[in-house]
């Protein structure tokens, strides 16, 4: 028995091929054609009357409950003039620096350490 030997890119390319023709549509004097088509959707009608317009949204309200991150921490006391530096999420001496000044200034207990008193006036203080 002989074997016979067929070089690898006349495999690869019948592959290819062969690939590409699996999902086209068929052509030729067997190929079918659809007789029928389906009618396009009537078109929506549109209202003749406008729309109410809705009254500006205020700012949503802070959620007073949720925990605070040191982003939202250092950004916050940013914000509010109490400079932390840059805010990379690290509670460092100055960010406890500046809580314990915001906690004095809002007549809070100076801990230096998040409370909900204090996640509260964070939240809410207007800068």
């Amino acid at each position: 028995m002989r074997h016979v030997h067929i070089p690898l890119f006349v495999i690869v390319g019948a592959m290819l091929l062969l690939g590409g023709c699996a999902g086209a549509p068929e052509s030729g004097t067997g190929a079918t054609k659809p007789t029928t088509t389906a009618p396009p959707p009537p078109p929506r009608p549109q209202p003749t009357t406008p729309a109410p317009s809705r009254p500006p949204q205020a700012e949503p309200a802070p959620a007073i409950d949720e925990p605070m991150t040191s982003f939202e921490l250092q950004t916050r006391l940013n914000q509010l003039g109490y400079k932390v530096g840059t805010v990379d999420g690290v509670i460092g001496p100055r960010t406890t620096d500046a809580l314990k000044k915001f906690q004095s200034d809002n007549s809070l207990s100076v801990t230096g350490t998040l409370d909900a008193q204090t996640i509260r006036k964070l939240r809410t203080a207007k800068y």
